[in-house]
């Protein structure tokens, strides 16, 4: 028999090295004795050979009897068979947990005469095949029951184990996933993956077993479970209603994109998706897939179109331009050589700056950039968080985007199309609400918040992410106008198509052209950023479709299905 215990492998080599050293003295002496051996020689070889032999004696004796063997032979005497293992759990803002909300049915098995007896008045054919299996080699084993199948035996044992992810599993992109280390590859289960690791718990059952893992008649099992370790975990500002509401419109309306729902002041995300989704259960099934599902697209940077014109409205009020002066829209207006046109070339006629951002007037928004200058514009898009890059956790980290130069701004057909948000501008729908957040919070500027920190086993915080400071970028005035603007929009604007049943909305719609040509179509890049409610702000809510149509229209009816499942199922309720 092979024996692990350290001390008695020692015990053993100094025998065997006590009984090298008989022989040698033997064969020393043998050979002392050899020649002209005196009688004394002869008394020494005995007493040497006794010694050496009495020795070896109480060693062996030592190793067979003693303590030594008895605590091997006690540690090879249990077997311990691992059920299950479950980390650090992620948790949304009010404590419920996001991962570990499924269960499976497990059967500890340890062979009886009647095992198999048992096991195949519940088993399909196809389980108890591999139940035999098992069973033939004597051991103690784990099997997967199909259903909630309640097994009462000598020798089986049943539990209900958590799995990590749900098939269906929310707020995917957020989250991550793991290998098969339960290691986290991205999401948050890679950036918080070392306090997640540390937080695992398991449940093992014990028995008393013979040399080949064969059970000793009589002895009982003992489960070891630790698994509340793993109620420790990371709490997250998602709120899984809200995440949940959010998913549902985008599952229906949005092939490619994103939905981000921040509540106002604090910009904390109550909702992050991107689309398409995944599964982490299969994520092998979409490596290859053309539509990039594991790009988390809410932090990506695309074409703005004309959201971007509540900054260029901002700034305009800014300037203490009067908002009410009349501009006469022909719908086309024409900078140096270049012809510039409102959407489909419709003319607006007389509008001042309300029915400008109500109706996405490009031509009025050209000239007023024109009359206040690139710098003043630039400016305030910086301080808005434009260029800015947002890191929501450790390595979840929203792209700062793309914002033309100043130098490249003294072109004044660049000018005319940054104005409307159009030529090199870029941001990613992170930053977009961060924009609208600003707006709702009455013109405080604070940077998007995903983790509300760390939690023991008891759900205390024993960690708390430090609160952004707030700056004012927007006067009260200045943010009361452009959500008075918004609602006109929502009212006869471009934003009509997202009006929801219930309280009053604000929002803009952006329609951004790439200049890709995909098949047999320019790619356009469509948006709907809005308040709700309008007249009391509380979330901050954008829509983005990636490769769509405009953006009332593709965005439009997502936005109009969150506000209503809000105010029904949140709102109302509260």
């Amino acid at each position: 028999m092979k024996l692990k215990n350290k001390k008695l492998k020692e015990e053993y080599e100094k025998s065997f090295l006590q009984l090298q050293l008989f022989l040698y003295s033997f064969i020393f002496v043998y050979i002392i004795c050899s020649g002209d051996i005196m009688y004394k020689r002869i008394i020494i070889f005995f007493s040497l050979l006794m010694v050496a032999v009495g020795i070896a004696l109480f060693n062996t004796y030592k190793i067979s009897k003693g303590d030594f063997l008895c605590e091997a032979a006690a540690r090879q005497s249990s077997y311990k068979l691992k059920v299950a293992t479950m980390r650090g759990n992620i948790y949304d803002c009010n404590k419920n947990p996001l991962v570990g909300r499924s269960e499976e049915n497990l059967a500890v098995v340890m062979p009886e005469f009647d095992t198999l007896n048992i096991l195949s008045q519940v088993l399909s054919e196809e389980e108890k095949n591999l139940a035999f299996e098992e069973i033939k080699s004597g051991k103690p084993f784990l099997f997967k029951l199909s259903d909630e199948k309640q097994l009462i035996a000598k020798g089986i044992r049943t539990f209900k184990i958590r799995r990590r992810y749900l098939p269906n599993q929310p707020a995917t992109h957020i989250i991550g996933y793991m290998d098969s280390d339960m290691q986290g590859v991205c999401g948050i289960e890679k950036a918080f993956n070392e306090y997640l690791n540390g937080a695992k718990g398991s449940i093992f059952v014990k028995y008393k077993v013979d040399a080949l893992n064969r059970r000793i008649p009589g002895e009982a099992s003992i489960v070891e479970d630790t698994m509340y370790k793993s109620t420790k975990g990371v709490v997250l500002t998602i709120d899984e209603k809200i995440q949940k509401i959010a998913e549902n419109a985008a599952q229906k309306y949005i092939k490619k994109g994103a939905v981000i729902i921040t509540e106002v002041p604090d910009c904390q995300i109550r909702a992050c998706v991107s689309m398409p989704t995944f599964s982490p259960l299969e994520v092998s099934y979409v490596l290859d897939d053309q539509d990039s599902p594991l790009l988390n697209r809410s932090l990506l940077p695309y074409n703005v179109g004309s959201v971007f014109k509540l900054v260029t409205a901002a700034a305009i009020l800014n300037e203490n331009k009067n908002p009410n002066e009349i501009y006469n829209c022909v719908g086309s207006c024409k900078v140096d050589d270049h012809e510039f046109h409102c959407f489909n070339g419709k003319a607006h006629g007389d509008i001042n700056l309300k029915k400008a951002v109500a109706l996405s007037c490009n031509t009025y928004f050209i000239n007023k950039a024109l009359d206040i200058g690139a710098e003043k514009i630039l400016e305030l898009s910086k301080k808005l968080g434009f260029e800015k890059e947002f890191e929501l956790a450790p390595g979840i980290i929203s792209k700062y985007g793309i914002l033309p130069s100043l130098d490249m701004l003294s072109d004044k057909k660049a000018l005319a199309n940054f104005s409307f948000g159009q030529g090199k501008l870029l941001a990613t729908p992170i930053q977009i609400s961060v924009l609208m957040n600003t707006i709702a919070s009455g013109g405080l500027y604070c940077e998007p918040k995903l983790v509300e920190g760390l939690v023991n086993e008891n759900l205390n915080y024993i960690q708390k992410t430090a609160k952004f400071e707030s700056t004012r970028v927007l006067s009260v005035g200045c943010a009361k106008n452009l959500i008075d603007y918004m609602k006109a929009s929502v009212e006869y604007g471009t934003s009509s198509k997202g009006k929801p049943d219930e309280e009053v909305a604000a929002a803009k719609t952006g329609t951004a052209q790439t200049g890709i040509k995909k098949d047999d179509h320019m790619v356009i890049q469509a948006w709907y950023a809005g308040i709700y409610p309008a007249d009391c702000p509380k979330y901050s809510i954008v829509i983005f479709a990636e490769d769509a149509k405009g953006g009332g229209e593709s965005c439009g009816p997502a936005f109009k299905k969150i506000t209503n499942e809000i105010f029904y199922n949140i709102l109302k309720r509260n």
